[in-house]
């Protein structure tokens, strides 16, 4: 993560704290960056050197202005002046952590070789929320190169539960 990115996120943040609305600022930045990446033009055009600045701030506010917060709206805009509208996505998952740590929210990224059941799920997130302390959000996936079993990323720690890497404990095991 760039540090001024995060540094306009937390700046951000602040004033959602100061309005105790982060939940808020959290979904109307999400519903912006959801339009961006279902648009990219528009990000192409927000961030173009050749056209005017006024005229990409005034598509901002013809855009977002009658459904967004005031300061979410000033944020994009400064993330425009600033030539950082295109780092969008990385001030908004800043946005999100800051958010998720305030409500000691941890997510854990879960890839798994075939769909977890609802059961497998309840009984992970359980284990975790122990594990971590906090309230933990599963983010599932499937990858059936996996063969087998669980991959957990959860606080920069990864939990490598899959039967590709069991298999290679054991190849190396074997090798020596």
């Amino acid at each position: 993560m760039n540090n001024m990115n995060k540094e306009y996120a937390e700046a951000l943040f602040a004033l959602s704290c100061e309005n105790n609305c982060q939940k808020d600022y959290s979904l109307s930045l999400n519903t912006v960056l959801n339009f961006i990446e279902e648009t990219p033009d528009y990000l192409a055009f927000l961030s173009s050197p050749g056209i005017p600045l006024g005229d990409r701030l005034s598509a901002l506010d013809e855009a977002f202005g009658e459904i967004l917060p005031e300061y979410v709206l000033s944020f994009l805009k400064l993330l425009c002046e600033k030539s950082r509208i295109q780092d969008i996505k990385e001030c908004v998952a800043e946005f999100d952590a800051l958010v998720d740590a305030c409500e000691n929210i941890t997510v854990a990224t879960v890839t798994s070789a075939v769909e977890l059941s609802d059961n497998q799920k309840e009984t992970l997130k359980s284990r975790l929320d122990k594990m971590s302390g906090t309230d933990v959000v599963l983010e599932c996936s499937v990858d059936e190169g996996l063969i087998g079993g669980i991959v957990v990323e959860i606080d920069g720690k990864v939990i490598d539960g899959s039967l590709r890497h069991n298999l290679n404990n054991v190849k190396e095991v074997i090798g020596k």
